[in-house]
């Protein structure tokens, strides 16, 4: 009785295997890879003083200043505000930033990312000093909460 339990199970587990092989053999085509052959846009943006000038891309009007972050095709492109013609060049997967000022293009970097340095070895950390006193709770110096109820100060 066992083995003919042990055949059973193993005549009923091939029989799910052929069916799945049947049944699930073809193998499905990839639809993208993981290496792009398109390229990526680059962005520019583009702020003025004073706001609301019209700006013009390779001789078509992409809106009035400040545009943030419109996406252009990498390469050489010519950029108008006012009378003030540039040529510019945009990067793929680059942004580009640029301020219109009394008739000047100037580029606006990006703000860097702050960079934390470590102590040098041999020097002891500098920690600040802890206050004496303890702090026995919550005391703010102004709670907007209270303006409402009394505007000269919180309710005592």
């Amino acid at each position: 009785m066992r083995i003919f339990l042990k055949l059973f199970i193993i005549g009923l587990f091939l029989v799910f295997v052929v069916a799945a092989i049947a049944v699930g053999g073809e193998l499905i085509q990839p639809t993208r890879t993981l290496q792009s052959s398109e390229i990526s846009s680059g962005s520019l943006t583009v702020f003025s003083e004073p706001p609301g000038l019209e700006v013009f891309l390779d001789q078509s009007n992409i809106g009035k200043t400040p545009i943030h972050a419109v996406e252009v095709t990498p390469g050489t492109h010519s950029l108008r505000i006012k009378d003030t013609e540039n040529e510019i060049h945009v990067r793929s997967g680059k942004s580009l930033r640029l301020s219109w000022f009394k008739g000047t293009f100037i580029e606006v970097k990006a703000p860097e990312k702050e960079t934390i340095q470590k102590p040098e070895e041999g020097t002891a950390e500098k920690k600040p000093a802890e206050p004496t006193e303890e702090k026995t709770g919550y005391q703010p110096k102004y709670d907007p909460a209270y303006w409402p109820l009394k505007p000269s100060g919180p309710i005592k």
